[in-house]
């Protein structure tokens, strides 16, 4: 029997959902609190993390332990656990998510991968980001993560697919390990081998804040 377009449709969310899962424990391996919208209407994640101005790094609120009624309490504070100043602050990320099973070709250790950016709601805020999940199989999986104004460096969002219907799909050939074996023509691919598990770009500041300091 041939699979239906109701079929399809299931297995597409299916591996959409377990590609945000699995990007879901990176980020909370790396120290994020991840949100997962209820109405998935522009993000698909909110991510957050405790930055200290004075420390100058990503830290954790103090957690303060004392007596009290005759026993030790603890309680979470808004100093900076490092060096105990109101310092910290929650930086927020928003994040787009596409997920990708590749079809197989001929050639070994290659898989044909469809990639769907959606560039809207996103240039304006250094704070927004494009993650696109590549799934070779259970045990192999890579992360494309980046701002979406590199989409410009690798394909042209001028055409209409972009402008107008806002479904532009692009088939990439990618190596099990992440490599994207497309010769390099009229655009630069190079930004996939940059954006390769590049799970530090959250942690860059914007510019917004990194003018921002703490009031004496």
């Amino acid at each position: 029997m041939m699979p239906t377009s109701n079929d399809q449709d299931r297995e597409k969310r299916v591996i959409g959902l377990y590609g945000e899962m699995r990007l879901a424990m990176e980020l909370h391996q790396q120290g994020w609190q991840v949100y997962r919208a209820y109405i998935d209407d522009k993000f698909d994640f909110v991510i957050m993390k405790c930055f200290c101005y004075i420390c100058k790094n990503y830290t954790n609120a103090l957690q303060r332990e004392q007596r009290y009624n005759g026993r030790n309490s603890k309680a979470v504070t808004n100093l900076c656990e490092m060096c105990h100043n109101d310092s910290i602050r929650m930086l927020v990320r928003f994040i787009q998510v596409k997920t990708s099973e590749g079809e197989d070709r001929p050639v070994p250790n290659e898989k044909a991968f469809s990639f769907h950016p959606k560039i809207r709601y996103h240039l304006a805020d250094g704070r927004i980001f494009y993650a696109w999940v590549q799934v070779w199989d259970e045990d192999n999986v890579n992360y494309f993560i980046f701002r979406t104004r590199d989409v410009e460096r690798f394909d042209n969002i001028e055409l209409a697919t972009y402008q107008i219907t806002d479904n532009q799909k692009t088939t990439l050939r990618i190596s099990k390990d992440g490599v994207v074996l497309n010769r390099p023509r009229l655009y630069d691919y190079s930004v996939f081998e940059d954006a390769l598990n590049n799970f530090a770009i959250f942690d860059e500041l914007s510019e917004d804040e990194n003018d921002w300091e703490p009031s004496e």
